[in-house]
């Protein structure tokens, strides 16, 4: 299946943290063999997460969303994906009873707990705010820790295809097996080959649906370089 990740954070953009979320989600979607369309960052700005989480929503199987579900004054998540799926937002009873027995500031129990209508919540016992999906869209916190929880939890929803991997490690710079990995790409053009350099090395990455067109297609490579 076809995902797209949105991450949302005026945090993100500023470069004041990283975005491990998108990594780690997007890793763990293609070791059950699906596929990441685009990873997305975007602003906490309502108008711009309803334009993008809709177009999203329309070219991919499923959109997953991180960010933007706390309490402050920038925490619009909620608002902008109750825009692009037309729906109201709503107080959630499930969730707010849940984060009844977590805290006690009632300002921001209902501010966490109100989500668009016709949504299914997920409630959060890393954290606090709740995730929920409504349509083919997942939305979660961006604490690292609390996404995490949810989408291992989601993971067993969305099911898994064959996906196998082989890694290769080259001394040298690029230019040295250029003629050669691309001879290999274009005999296996089923296996995905990506080539990422580092210090001093590459590492050659074969992936797709086959284990033997993986391992031979890794093999062919290696034979053609000794």
């Amino acid at each position: 299946m076809d995902f797209i990740v949105i991450s949302v954070g005026n945090e993100i953009l500023s470069g004041d943290i990283v975005n491990t979320n998108s990594a780690y989600i997007a890793k763990k979607l293609t070791q059950l063999g699906h596929r990441v369309l685009r990873m997305i960052t975007i602003p906490d700005e309502v108008d711009v997460i309803a334009e993008v989480v809709k177009h999203s929503s329309n070219n991919a199987d499923f959109v997953l969303v991180t960010g933007g579900l706390g309490v402050t004054h920038d925490d619009v998540t909620a608002a902008g994906v109750a825009k692009a799926t037309g729906k109201e937002l709503i107080l959630d009873e499930d969730a707010y009873s849940f984060l009844k027995t977590r805290m006690k500031n009632e300002e921001a129990m209902k501010k966490m707990a109100t989500i668009p209508e016709g949504s299914e919540a997920i409630n959060n016992i890393v954290g606090a705010a709740p995730g929920f999906i409504i349509r083919n869209i997942a939305v979660m916190p961006g604490v690292p820790a609390e996404m995490e929880y949810m989408m291992d939890k989601l993971l067993l929803r969305y099911g898994s295809s064959d996906y196998f991997e082989e890694r290769l490690m080259v001394e040298g710079f690029e230019d040295r097996i250029m003629k050669k990995l691309n001879a290999v790409v274009d005999e296996f053009r089923d296996v995905e080959i990506g080539s990422y350099p580092k210090t001093g090395h590459i590492i050659i990455k074969f992936s797709g649906k086959n284990r033997n067109r993986v391992r031979h297609a890794k093999e062919k490579l290696e034979s053609l370089i000794q």
